[in-house]
C-alpha cells in the first residue's frame, strides 16, 4: 500500500532533477508513513510512500530487476499462489511479499499481468528495456492513478495533488473540468485538471517515445445467466467465502468496521470464520457511535442507531468487539476541515460529513490495526442503491443516482445553490451529465434479443459499477488512509460482480425487498433482526455548532478578496443565507451548498489552481 510519483522524459536527463518527484511524493506522505523510496534512471524517476501491510521487512519499493522498476499500491490478494505458478516457470524469490510477485508477473508475462492479478492495485512500471512506461489500475479503479502527458514524457501520481506538485503542470481547470467537480458523478478516466487524466479501471496505459496506447485487459462481459435461484444463492455464498478469506491476508493485526447491518454483518461472519479455521484467533470488530447518542445531520439520508446490532452480531459470530465513540465535534476539528479535500483525494464534495466521519473513524482504529475490511459498495453490488429500482429513475435520461436525489437538489446540481447563475448556464451541469450518461450508456455490455425491461435494468446496474463506484472507492480510500488504515472492500470482487452482472434484476430482487440474494447467502450466518434489518447510511455526528461554524467560514471567504471562489459564486444568495436561519425543511439543502463553497474554495487555495472560462 502507498503511494506513487513519477517523472518520464525521453529527451531530458532527470538525474539531476531527481527533487521535483521528491517534492511529488511530499504530497504523498499520508498515504505511506513506513518508509520512502525513489528509483532514478536518466529518462525515468519512480517514487514510492510505503504503507506496510505484508511482507514488513522486504516489501520496500520502488523494486528493481535490472533496468525494470515498479512502484506499486495496493494489495495483490492471490501473490501467494502467482508466487507458486511463477516459480514453477523459472522465477526465484528475494522477498516474501506482493510487490515481487507483481514485479516478477510482468517479467513473464509483460502487459498481460494485470489479467493475473486479483486483488486492488495501481502500478507504474518502468521498463528500461523498451523506454517504455506501464501503468495500471485495478478491475474497479479502487486504487487511483492519474497522469498528465508532457511534450517530451509524463508526469504521473496516485492522486492529482501529486501530479500538480511538478513544475511542468500548470494548474488550470476549464469549463469541462469545473462540469466533472459539480457533476455528482465520476466519469471514466476524467480527471479535473485540465490536461490530466486518470487510469481507467481495469486499463493498461503505455507510454513511451512514440505515443501513448491505452487497452483496457478487462471489462464486464454479458452471459445468459443458467444457475437457478438456490444455485445462484450458493455461487454468491462461495464467491463471499473467496474474497473475505483473501483479503484477510496481513503482516499487520486485521479487523472488520461492522455497522450492524446486513453488508457488513456477512464481511465479519465470513471473515471469523475463516480465521477461526485458520487457528488466527479472534476477529476484531469496530462500530462507531457517537457521545451522547448517534445522530445524523438533517437531509435525505439518515442513520438508526447501529451500536445495539452490531453488539448483537459480534457476540453470534465471537468477535473481540469495540464501540468507538466519536465526539460530535470531530466534525468542526479545524486540523480534518483545512485537510479536507487533500484527504478526498482533491475532491471537494458537497456532503463532506460522510468521509469525515469515516476518517475519524480510522484515525483511532488506526492505533489497533493496520488493516480493516468494510461492507461499502455492497448496496451498488447487489443493486440496492438509492432508488435503482423507482420507475421515475429508471426512466430518467441520467445518472440513477442524480435522478434519485433531483428532488433535493438544486436545478443544477448537488451543492451548486450558491455559485453564480450566469456561471451555472455557461457550464449546463444537467446537460454535462446528460451528455456522459449517454455516451457510457453506450458502452454497456448487452445479449442479443435481451427484453427491454431486463436490458434496462442491467443498464442501471452497469452505470452504478462505473461512475458511481469508482466515486465513493476514491473518497473511503483517501480519507481511510489519512486516518491511518488500509481498507478493503470484499464487496468489489471481479468474480462476484461479473457474475452478479448477469443475474437477472427479478431474481437479485427475488423477495421484493432490498439484497436478497445478499441476505440468501448470508442466512445461516446472521441473526434474523440483522438479516431483517432496512439499510442504514453510515453515522455522521450532529453538532450544533456547524452550522453556525460554516456560516462563519462563508462569511470570512466572502470577506476575504483573494478567496479564488468568489469569481464563480452568486454573491446575493450567499450572503442572503448568511442574514437569514437555517430553515429545518431545507437545512441539508443550504449546509451541503455552503460546504460545496467551501471546499471549492480550500481547494482552488492549495493547489493555486486558475480558472479558464
Amino acid at each position: 500500500m502507498g503511494g506513487i510519483a513519477g517523472w518520464v522524459d525521453f529527451h531530458r536527463n532527470l538525474v539531476p532533477d531527481r527533487n521535483a518527484v521528491l517534492a511529488q511524493l511530499g504530497t504523498l506522505a499520508w498515504r505511506g508513513a513506513d518508509g520512502e523510496g525513489i528509483w532514478t534512471s536518466p529518462h525515468a524517476v519512480i517514487g514510492h510512500r510505503r504503507r506496510a501491510a505484508v511482507d514488513l521487512p522486504g516489501g520496500r519499493q520502488p523494486m528493481s530487476e535490472g533496468d525494470v522498476a515498479l512502484a506499486f499500491d495496493g494489495q495483490i490478494y492471490n501473490y501467494r499462489e502467482l508466487r507458486e505458478e511463477l516459480r514453477g516457470l523459472g522465477h526465484r524469490f528475494r522477498t516474501d511479499g506482493d510487490t515481487e510477485v507483481l514485479l516478477r508477473a510482468y517479467l513473464e508475462w509483460g502487459e498481460e499481468c494485470p489479467a493475473h492479478l486479483n486483488g486492488m492495485f495501481a502500478f507504474a512500471l518502468w521498463d528500461g528495456r523498451a523506454e517504455r512506461l506501464v501503468l495500471a489500475r485495478d478491475r474497479f479503479g479502487v486504487k487511483p492513478l492519474y497522469y498528465h502527458p508532457t511534450e517530451t514524457g509524463v508526469i504521473f501520481g496516485s492522486e492529482p495533488k501529486a501530479v500538480l506538485a511538478h513544475p511542468l503542470v500548470d494548474p488550470v481547470v476549464d469549463a469541462d473540468g469545473l462540469r466533472e467537480l459539480l457533476a455528482f458523478t465520476s466519469t471514466v478516466g476524467r480527471a479535473v485538471v485540465r490536461g490530466m487524466r486518470r487510469v481507467r479501471p481495469g486499463e493498461v496505459v503505455a507510454i513511451d517515445e512514440k505515443g501513448t496506447g491505452e487497452r483496457l485487459y478487462w471489462r464486464l462481459a454479458a452471459a445468459p445467466h443458467t444457475d437457478d435461484r438456490g444455485a445462484t444463492v450458493r455461487r454468491v455464498r462461495e464467491l463471499l467465502e473467496a474474497s473475505v478469506t483473501r483479503q484477510l491476508a496481513a503482516d499487520v493485526p486485521v479487523g472488520v468496521l461492522l455497522s450492524g447491518g446486513v453488508d457488513s454483518s456477512t464481511v465479519a461472519a465470513l471473515a471469523a470464520r475463516a480465521l477461526r479455521d485458520q487457528g488466527a484467533g479472534r476477529l476484531r470488530t469496530f462500530t462507531v457511535g457517537y457521545m451522547g447518542g448517534q445522530a445524523t445531520g438533517p437531509g435525505p439520508m439518515r442513520s438508526a442507531e447501529d451500536a445495539p446490532y452490531a453488539r448483537e452480531v459480534a457476540e453470534h459470530i465471537g468477535s473481540e468487539h469495540e464501540l468507538i465513540e466519536l465526539d460530535a465535534r470531530d466534525m468542526t476539528d479545524p486540523v480534518l476541515r483545512r485537510t479536507a479535500v487533500w484527504a478526498q483525494q482533491d475532491m471537494p464534495v458537497a456532503a463532506p460529513q460522510f468521509p469525515a466521519s469515516l476518517r475519524a473513524l480510522c484515525r483511532r482504529i488506526g492505533e489497533r490495526v493496520g488493516v480493516v475490511l468494510a461492507g461499502e459498495q455492497a448496496d451498488t453490488v447487489f443493486a440496492s442503491f438509492m432508488g435503482m429500482d423507482d420507475p421515475a429513475v429508471v426512466a430518467a435520461e441520467t445518472y440513477p443516482w442524480i435522478a434519485a436525489t433531483a428532488h433535493h437538489l438544486p436545478p443544477q446540481g448537488l451543492g451548486t445553490g450558491l455559485f453564480s447563475p450566469d456561471v451555472l448556464r455557461e457550464l449546463d451541469v444537467p446537460g454535462y451529465c446528460a451528455d456522459m450518461y449517454r455516451a457510457e450508456l453506450s458502452g454497456v455490455p448487452t445479449l442479443d434479443g435481451e427484453e427491454p425491461g431486463a436490458r434496462r435494468m442491467r443498464e442501471i446496474y452497469y452505470l452504478h459499477l462505473q461512475g458511481w463506484q469508482e466515486f465513493g472507492c476514491a473518497l473511503d480510500d483517501g480519507v481511510s488512509l489519512a486516518g491511518g488504515v488500509e481498507l478493503r472492500w470484499p464487496y468489489c470482487d471481479h468474480e462476484l460482480v461479473q457474475y452478479l452482472f448477469n443475474v437477472p434484476w427479478e431474481m437479485k430482487t427475488f423477495d421484493g425487498r432490498p439484497k436478497s440474494l445478499l441476505r440468501a447467502a448470508a442466512a445461516d450466518l446472521l441473526p434474523a433482526s440483522v438479516l431483517q434489518r432496512e439499510p442504514s447510511q453510515f453515522p455522521t455526528g450532529r453538532d450544533p455548532a456547524y452550522a453556525p461554524m460554516l456560516k462563519a467560514e462563508l462569511a470570512r471567504v466572502l470577506a476575504d478578496p483573494a478567496s479564488p471562489v468568489l469569481p464563480l459564486l452568486d454573491l446575493a444568495a450567499a450572503k442572503a443565507l448568511l442574514a437569514g436561519s437555517i430553515e429545518p425543511r431545507r437545512a441539508w439543502r443550504d449546509l451541503t451548498d455552503m460546504e460545496m463553497v467551501l471546499q471549492t474554495n480550500q481547494w482552488l487555495d492549495q493547489h493555486r489552481i486558475r480558472i479558464a472560462l
